[in-house]
């Protein structure tokens, strides 16, 4: 699978968790830590002085001057105006002034300004309103205790001050207006006097030097009209009764109850009460006797003589009654006119008192508010005298006994932290700047292939080491047989033949690698050729590069047969191809076709082909071969290389149409030039063999191992 189309962030730097670690807890936040504590040990100590006040809902106002009064405290937006002006400029201001700040040396460094002064105050002073409550709590930090708690009363003192101060400079302004319109007023009040006056005097109506600006016409025609009034009801009753006199029937004495009750009206009605009773006796009288009867003629002569007493009361009455009437009727006449001559006279004078009061109207007003300004004007007078506070002390303030700056509960925890993401900065900022290949896994992200095995450091001098036959039992040569498990051909791809180990510099263990995993196939009973492709510098085939000897580069040229080039070594089943002298034209020579041709001869006798090639980055060698290699393995060393080299080799294989399988991670330390670790060396039976033997091995079908016993050597396995 291509892990770089996979993942397209693959090849992108990224930070390493180990290495952050260490930097963060080593550098970063102890550098971090020691400095806060060095700070803390210098850095003067800070007290915290705490008090609070209490907002009255109605602060004392005694004058109740509009516009003066003090501070009102009733709702939440007054209570938090309140808050802002006891941490405002102004009452700071005084506080320093007051408490000669400006002269305090561990306050303010000398000649400092008094804005300078406000902004420090101001940074050690807060002033919040409690929530739900009428209290503000003031805090205030200072270095000297005592001097904390005298600035926290000093703030409160100053801001009554400032109020007070303030409602005088409003006093003395009303005060200063308000004299000025007095005299105003008063001029104006005096005016609209005199002009009363001579309004009354030059209209001489009865009434208008009335207090009230009312006149006797008004009370005589209001008593003419009642008197009237009374005189009609009269005339009428009278005539009521008077009609119901002269409609009387003697044989209806009821006709007489709707009378009223004057003295003769109560003589006719006894008559006739007399009359109905005596009538009741009479018809009892003729139910028993007849009317010849002495008793029955003398009930018949009493009721005769009633009836006659009654028509003659009721004449008398009428008479009395019918008086009366003309009385009254004459008395409502003369009353009448009476009130139609005052009335005449009242609608004479109503022009004259409408100017009367209009005039009367302007004097009242004028005096009125003038009696308003001027008791405004004494009011304020006093305001000056009257001292009123909407605060008052809930919680004084008390000598703070312990700093709360700095805190080292705090503030080393938050040192720790900040040298933590300082160290975290610094990692990222030299992973970005330093690219070097530090662990397996930036190896991964810059290749895009996985990591196939992991060579753990060799013991000192054994680097070069064939460490399968050196030290079988060694963790090195576990690894090794782990390489040869993860570069098994698949069952798909049997024929897979032959193995590149590339990098892409010099140093890395390559040759290292590619003699160890050949001698490893070998050891498995695989007949292995290990091809050494570097014709650039001695590798593998350093020890046998004298005179006599041919290599690669010499059948490439076509001057050699590959059978004087392939030698067997000590370990059965693998044999080494040398590269012969070292050339400067190898690029041309790897690109021809002999290399092919040479592949193709060498696949009838060997099982695997493993080749060693020259630095990627270097020369263009490995990139010429590893388009016939089926398999590309690329080894990286710890710290050898950078990021972006690793990755650029891994694309140039690709683009030349290499198959990159995965890479093998040395962590051996990388050896610098004065202090070079052995080279690898893959140790031959020399000399290479013969034809004869080569026609043996061919027909035996096996390929001899080491020198015979007869001093002959051994058959080439190449023909």
């Amino acid at each position: 699978m291509d892990l770089a189309a996979a993942e397209p962030t693959l090849y992108l730097p990224k930070v390493e968790p180990l290495r952050l670690f260490q930097i963060l807890l080593r550098l970063g936040m102890a550098v971090a830590v020691a400095a806060m504590w060095t700070y803390l040990k210098g850095a003067p100590k800070i007290y915290e002085s705490v008090g609070s006040v209490e907002v009255s809902s109605h602060a004392p106002d005694v004058l109740n001057i509009e516009g003066m009064s003090p501070e009102e405290s009733k709702d939440l937006e007054q209570l938090l105006t309140i808050e802002r002006n006891l941490a405002s400029s102004v009452p700071l201001l005084r506080v320093a002034r007051a408490n000669g700040l400006a002269e305090a040396a561990d306050f303010a460094p000398p000649g400092t300004s008094e804005q300078g002064l406000v902004t420090r105050l101001a940074k050690r002073t807060r002033v919040k309103l409690d929530r739900g409550t009428r209290v503000v709590v003031i805090r205030l930090e200072d270095t000297v205790p005592e001097r904390a708690k005298r600035l926290v009363e000093s703030l409160v003192a100053e801001y009554d001050l400032w109020i007070k101060e303030r409602r005088e400079d409003l006093a003395r302004r009303a005060g200063e207006g308000l004299a000025q319109e007095e005299v105003k007023l008063r001029a104006a009040m005096e005016a609209a006097a005199a002009r009363l006056q001579a309004f009354r005097e030059d209209h001489p109506v009865p009434g208008l030097a009335g207090r009230d600006g009312g006149g006797a016409l008004d009370d005589e025609l209001g008593t003419l009209n009642s008197q009237l009034t009374r005189t009609k009801s009269e005339r009428l009753r009278l005539e009521a009764e008077y009609e119901s006199f002269k409609s009387f029937d003697p044989a209806d004495p009821d006709s007489l109850g709707g009378i009223g009750s004057p003295p003769r009206s109560d003589e006719v009605l006894a008559i006739a009460r007399a009359l109905q009773a005596k009538e009741l006796e009479f018809a009892k009288v003729q139910e028993r006797y007849l009317f010849k009867h002495p008793v029955f003629q003398e009930a018949a002569r009493e009721v005769a003589n009633l009836k006659e007493d009654l028509v003659e009361a009721v004449r008398s009455a009428g008479q009395a009654l019918e008086k009366s009437y003309h009385v009254a009727l004459e008395n409502e006449s003369k009353l009448q006119g009476e009130v139609d001559r005052a009335r005449t006279v009242a609608v004479a004078v109503e022009g004259v008192r409408a100017g009367f009061d209009q005039v009367k109207r302007e004097a009242d007003a004028a005096r009125e508010l003038y009696a308003k300004v001027d008791t405004r004007l004494r009011e304020t007078t006093l305001a000056n005298a009257v001292a009123a506070s909407a605060i008052t002390w809930s919680e004084p303030p008390l000598v703070p006994e312990k700093a709360i700056k700095p805190s080292k509960r705090i503030l080393l925890p938050l040192a720790g932290f900040a040298g933590m993401m300082a160290g975290m900065m610094l990692l990222v900022g030299m992973e970005l700047r330093d690219g070097r290949v530090r662990d397996s896994a930036a190896a991964a992200r810059a290749t895009g292939v996985p990591m196939l095995s992991s060579l753990p450091p060799f013991e000192p001098g054994r680097e070069g080491d064939l460490v399968l036959l050196s030290a079988p039992s060694s963790p090195t040569a576990e690894a090794f047989r782990r390489l040869r498990a993860a570069l098994l051909p698949p069952p798909a791809k049997p024929g897979a033949r032959t193995v590149l180990f590339a990098s892409a510099g010099p140093g890395e263990g390559r040759s290292l690698c590619a003699m160890n995993y050949a001698a490893s196939l070998a050891i498995q009973g695989r007949r292995t050729l290990l091809l050494d492709a570097d014709l650039r510098r001695p590798g593998l085939s350093r020890d046998h590069l004298g005179e006599g000897f041919s290599g690669l580069g010499d059948f490439l040229l076509g001057g050699c047969d590959p059978a004087k080039a392939c030698f067997p070594t000590a370990l059965p089943n693998l044999y080494l191809l040398s590269s012969g002298q070292m050339r400067n034209d190898a690029a041309e020579l790897l690109s021809g076709t002999r290399f092919a041709v040479l592949l193709d001869e060498a696949y009838r006798w060997f099982d695997v082909v493993v080749i060693d090639s020259p630095p990627v980055l270097a020369v263009s060698d490995a990139l010429a071969v590893a388009r016939y290699a089926d398999s590309t393995c690329m080894v990286v060393r710890k710290g050898a290389g950078e990021r972006r080299g690793l990755r650029k080799a891994a694309d140039l294989i690709r683009s030349s149409g290499g198959n990159l399988v995965g890479f093998v991670w040395n962590e051996m330390a990388f050896q610098t030039k004065g202090n070079p670790a052995p080279e690898p060396v893959v140790p031959l039976s020399l000399p290479a063999l013969s034809e004869p033997a080569v026609a043996g091995a061919v027909a035996s079908g096996t390929a001899p191992a080491g020198d015979s016993d007869d001093g002959e050597s051994a058959a080439s396995p190449i023909a």
